[in-house]
């Protein structure tokens, strides 16, 4: 191991572990425990017998050299398996853990192996080695990490990761500081990370799917956001990561100076982030979706990065504005330790992105500050799923930013928004990539020109070689790859290409394991499925997810098939969805779930049940017998103008002795999460009496006769005053009330009533039945009041702005819903069909 600190780019480390000669051999834990201490003679090696062995505490160290380093290891790697509670501290210089199996246990405090003694006894130019730690976990809610580096020069490298479903990173790169230290003052870490296998870390709590919120469940992390502003000089190069699935972020970079290099990552949840930190080198990683409906590519935050010759295919995370094939994030306006900095001057050059969703994320999390001085040169992005560019209403990245070169396309629009429809440097045309012999898409003979151009990239260095580590000789094409009959260097990995070299680990038990659908994305056409007209493959682009393919159900049609089972097991369904689309189960003893739900756009949803004694079942996607249809109403959610498609009802004269009763008019606060929509405000403008109901009112048409239906609306109270509204429908005319109800804010509050995805909105809903009417008048009035006698100046005088506030009521999300026959013309289509079993419903 050489003392030398790896540089950017430096990241071709040898692919060969230590021969392990001990000098003398334990058959029990206990005297390994007491022959080791912390001042091991140079030169060393204690071993472990062959054989299964019940907990392990070590702490082992002393000053080794780089020729005669201090072993702990496994007599012959891969033939000690320890379970149980598992401590290992390493410190001094020069020490080295190899070759053991920790398994079925868990750590023996919050670290199970750490490269420190205690506070300020770090362990430098330290090794682990051909470790296995498979399934070591704590109990309920505690934190663990299963490998903290604290000390400098540290290799962790052919080692197999698999099976952590406690909080926690995995694996961390410490760079704690005190509290007050200058971060550029503390330690530089070198890690290097290397020719390790990460897999099956699984969501929290036995759940299929994590959720958004979920957090310190990544894989790799290096750094702290208290420290970020500090150099690691850290790599983390040819590791392989499968379903990784516990949070966000599969790599999650907090600090300066890093690489990221030729590391394959499969089948996870997330993507690999610069969360914090400057000038991350990201390149030549291979990252694929698999189908992983929320599967991510590259999310970059900070400045200084350079971006290159990675490939990412099938990114899934759809409803997000933080995550797609490549995230351009915004910034905080004053970004705390914990908020996000600014992203510029950053290279993002030669990079492919395949069927992906948000392919290119422009404005990432739409935060007060724009991405600015990128240099988005010559990438391809090809058949994106939805708009090619998102999160556009604010353009392309700002001040000197250079885009150049960049060839891009997809079948559902340039952008997300309708004012940005072409941007200079982007050509929007067919690359016509092929999949190569290897599973990758590279340009074809039916390509057309895909020249790179030259650009300034500022400061940054010209891109020499592509994704396979071949030269960029002559004329290099755009995107990742440029075709060489030179070897390739860098390429795919897979799990035999990692971990130890001596053995071949045990597998995890596995946490959320895919049970085989045959053809399950359609690629193959009706291929496996068996399909009842007039169900169909529609090979349509406006009805296709990805890859040109998806099955479509109409009137009584349906596509169905079996699937095996493991009896007593929780299972989740799921299958990305358009229009009224129903995901069933049968199970073989004729037991049936189901659930509907109806969309205007493609939209991930999921079917839970339990397999009880079954071991095998039928799916199917349909639509339903019945279901819940929606009656149209305008401007439901106040995207657009309060007096859009809604009338509005002030109570107001023609001057201010009567005017002065009610207002209507429009707010930012919103029910849902969309960023675009609003809300209406009612309530006072200067004074109010009995006579003081403002309000709004919509005409809908659409009702079924003789039905039951059921009216819903959002209300937020924001300055605290309980106010309160009725809402109901009458007839068209609004001569006769058909239903109506008051409620107040604070009862829906504190009676459980369902809460909005944000600013805490509260529902309320009343039922009818619609008798003979086939449309009616929706609407909404505050209910009139007295002011309490501080807020009463009488008028016409005036209410001071902020009185007047106090009784501000606001609306959103009007919905009107009852239940039948799917209309004549409903249509659903279904992609990417995934049933997983996991531990918890």
């Amino acid at each position: 191991m050489s003392g030398t600190a790896p540089i950017a780019g430096d990241f071709s480390y040898e692919d060969s572990v230590p021969e392990v000669n001990c000098s003398q051999v334990f058959t029990s834990a206990s005297e390994l425990e007491d022959a080791a201490n912390t001042a091991m003679t140079a030169g060393t090696t204690l071993c472990l017998a062959d054989g299964n062995y019940s907990g392990l505490e070590l702490a082992f160290g002393g000053n080794g050299t780089a020729d005669s380093p201090i072993t702990i290891a496994a007599e012959n790697p891969g033939a000690v398996t320890v379970s149980g509670e598992i401590r290992v501290k390493m410190g001094g210089s020069y020490a080295v853990l190899q070759g053991f199996i920790f398994k079925d246990g868990a750590p023996g405090s919050s670290e199970l192996i750490s490269t420190r003694l205690g506070s300020g006894e770090l362990c430098n130019h330290c090794r682990i080695t051909e470790v296995s730690i498979i399934d070591m976990n704590v109990d309920g809610d505690d934190t663990s990490k299963w490998v903290y580096d604290y000390g400098a020069y540290t290799r962790i490298d052919h080692n197999w990761f698999a099976g952590k479903t406690s909080r926690g990173a995995l694996l961390v790169v410490d760079r704690w500081i005190p509290d007050g230290t200058d971060p550029t003052s503390a330690q530089i870490d070198y890690a290097k990370i290397d020719h390790n296998y990460f897999g099956d870390r699984a969501p929290t709590e036995g759940k299929a799917y994590a959720d958004s919120g979920d957090n310190e469940y990544e894989a790799v992390r290096i750094g702290l956001s208290t420290s970020h502003t500090g150099d690691s000089f850290s790599v983390v190069a040819h590791n392989y990561f499968e379903r990784i699935e516990g949070e966000a972020e599969v790599i999650s970079n907090k600090a300066g100076n890093n690489s990221i290099v030729h590391n394959t990552i499969r089948d996870s949840y997330g993507s690999i982030t610069t969360r914090h930190g400057a000038n991350t080198t990201i390149t030549n990683n291979f990252i694929f979706g698999d189908d992983h409906p929320f599967a991510g590519g590259l999310r970059i935050i900070d400045g200084g990065h350079t971006v290159t010759n990675n490939y990412i295919e099938g990114a899934r995370y759809k409803n997000t504005t933080h995550h797609g094939g490549i995230v351009l994030m915004g910034s905080d306006s004053s970004p705390s330790d914990s908020g996000y900095q600014q992203l510029e001057n950053v290279l993002v050059a030669h990079n492919t992105v395949v069927d992906s969703v948000n392919s290119l994320n422009v404005d990432g999390g739409k935060k007060s500050n724009n991405p600015r001085d990128v240099f988005l040169v010559n990438n391809i992005i090809d058949n994106a799923i939805g708009p090619i560019i998102t999160q556009a209403a604010d353009g392309m990245p700002g001040g000197s930013s250079v885009i150049a070169g960049n060839i891009v396309y997809g079948t559902d629009g340039f952008s997300d928004d309708s004012g940005l429809t072409s941007v200079a440097g982007i050509t929007e045309v067919d690359a016509q990539l092929e999949k190569g012999a290897d599973g990758l898409w590279r340009p074809s003979a039916n390509s057309p020109n895909l020249d790179a151009v030259a650009a300034d990239t500022g400061n940054f260095a010209a891109v020499s070689s592509d994704m396979d580590g071949q030269a960029r000789a002559g004329t290099t094409l755009a995107g990742a790859d440029h075709p060489s009959s030179d070897a390739a260097t860098s390429f795919p990995l897979t799990s035999e290409m990692v971990g130890p070299k001596s053995y071949t680990p045990p597998k995890s038990k596995g946490y959320v394991v895919k049970v085989p659908i045959a053809n399950h994305d359609f690629d193959s056409a009706a291929s496996s499925w068996d399909f009842i007209a007039p169900a169909s493959v529609t090979t349509d682009d406006a009805e296709t997810f990805s890859r040109g393919s998806s099955a479509k159900a109409e009137g009584n049609g349906w596509f169905s098939q079996e699937v095996t089972l493991a009896e007593n097991t929780n299972y989740t369904l799921s299958a990305f969805v358009l229009g009224l689309g129903q995901l069933a189960v049968t199970l073989d003893d004729g037991t049936q779930f189901d659930k509907t739900e109806d969309s205007s756009e493609f939209e991930f949803r999921t079917l839970s049940f339990n397999s009880g004694a079954n071991t095998s079942a039928t799916i199917f996607g349909r639509l339903p017998e019945t279901a819940t249809i929606s009656v149209d109403i305008e401007n439901t959610n106040f995207d657009d103008d309060v007096d859009n498609g809604w009338s509005i009802i002030e109570n107001s004269g023609d001057d201010k002795e009567t005017q002065g009763l009610g207002d209507v008019g429009d707010s930012s606060n919103n029910a849902s999460s969309d960023d675009s929509s609003g809300s209406a405000k009612i309530g006072y403008r200067y004074a109010a009496d009995s006579g003081s109901t403002p309000g709004l009112y919509q005409v809908v048409d659409g009702l079924a006769p003789n039905t039951e239906h059921t009216l819903s609306v959002y209300l937020l109270v924001k300055d605290g005053y309980d106010s309160s509204v009725t809402f109901g429908v009458k007839d068209e005319a609004g001569a006769s009330t058909i239903a109506s109800k008051s409620v107040d804010y604070d009862t829906l509050k504190n009676g459980g009533a369902p809460e909005s995805a944000e600013d805490n909105y509260y529902q309320a809903s009343l039922s009818f039945n619609s008798g003979s009417n086939g449309s009616v008048r929706v609407y909404a009035e505050y209910d009139a009041r007295e002011l309490a006698p501080e807020h009463n100046p009488g008028v016409p005088n005036e209410m001071s702005s902020d009185d007047r506030k106090i009784y501000e009521l606001r609306i959103d999300d009007f919905a009107l819903e009852f239940q039948g026959a799917p209309p004549a013309n409903a249509t659903a289509v279904f992609d990417s069909f995934r049933l997983v079993s996991h531990e918890s419903m």
